[in-house]
This record gives C-alpha cells, structure tokens and sequence, in this order.
C-alpha cells in the first residue's frame, strides 16, 4: 500500500455557500489522518519482512485496520459534507427562484393595475370629449340661429333705410300702423313723440 497521497480535492466556489478556508482546513485535516495511517501501514509491511513474533504481527494487523477505518470515515464526512453543500446550494437556488417569481408576480400585477387606471382614465376622458362635442353643436346650432336672426334683423334695417315709408294722403304711412305725420316746418312740435 505504497500509494501516493490523493490531492487535495477542488470544490467549486458558490456565492452563499461554506466557508472555503474552513472547508480546506477540515479536508487539509482529513488527508493528514489518511496520509498518517498509510506512513504507518508502509512501516508495518516494511517491518512484516522481517521475521516478528505473534504480537507484532497482531500490532501491524490492528494498524492496517485502523488505516483503513480512517479512509473509510474520512471518506464518510468528505461526502457528508458535499451532500450538505449541494443541499444547501438547492435551497438557495429554489429560494431565490421563489423570490424572482413573487417579483415577477408584483410587477405584473402594478403593470395590469396601472392599465386598468389608463382605461378608466381614457373611458372618462372620452365620455367628457363627447359631452364637449355635444355642447359645442348645441352652440353651433345656437350661433347659427342668432346669425339668421341677425342677418334678418340687417336685412329689416336696409330695407327701412333704402325705402323710407311712403306718405298717403291724410299723413300716414302706408307701412306702419300708428299714423307718422311729416314735420312741420317751424318750430318744434309739442310733445316728445311730435305727434299733434
């Protein structure tokens, strides 16, 4: 069992995992036990050629056991440890998994609430740019009357002016009902309508 001692074994380093140092100091510890148990194997086989009595050969034969007890339970805790590490790494990970997903589930939830405020908001906006249409052919529509009534009223003013009412005979006008007599020529007539 003249076998080199095995390196020292590389993990990969993970954000949030074990502490490195302690890792390969523990391990560091480990191979020391290992390394020691072999020295002491390759001195009792050295030893076995020569020729020994019954208690030494009952030494060497507890020594080789211990040796290989010692492989087998650094071999034990070695996995032990990096099956705790690989748990702990998947823990983590689905944690982390878990925390992006409630992120992503909030973030939507904002976005869908934030578009059902915008169309709320439009459906509100539209309704009050209907009324303000309405409103604005109501006055369109109230522009255009008086605009007729005006045009009328204009149309009414330079007919009088161009055609001033006619006088019959006995001094009234033939266009309105109250009689209108010419002025006197003189001085001013009585009263403040200048009817007689």
């Amino acid at each position: 069992m003249s076998d080199p001692a095995p390196e020292q074994p590389e993990f990969a380093v993970a954000m949030r995992g074990y502490d490195r140092p302690q890792v390969d100091q523990y391990i560091g510890r480990l191979q020391s036990l290992v390394a020691d148990a072999e020295e002491r194997v390759r001195v009792a086989e050295a030893g076995a050629h020569a020729t020994v009595g019954p208690r030494v050969t009952q030494i060497f034969d507890l020594a080789i056991a211990e040796s290989d007890e010692l492989r087998t339970r650094a071999q034990a805790q070695a996995d032990a440890l990096l099956a705790d590490a690989r748990t702990r790494a998947e823990e983590l990970v689905a944690a982390a998994e878990r925390e992006a997903e409630s992120i992503m589930a909030q973030a939507r939830a904002q976005g869908e609430e934030a578009v059902a405020e915008m169309q709320t908001e439009r459906g509100m906006v539209r309704k009050q740019v209907e009324a303000l249409e309405a409103r604005k052919g109501h006055l369109i529509d109230e522009l255009r009357r008086l605009q007729a009534a005006l045009g009328s009223a204009a149309d009414s003013v330079a007919d009088i002016h161009a055609a001033p009412p006619g006088w019959d005979d006995e001094g009234k006008t033939e266009t309105l009902e109250q009689p209108i007599y010419p002025p006197e020529p003189g001085p001013a007539a009585d009263g403040p309508s200048g009817q007689r």
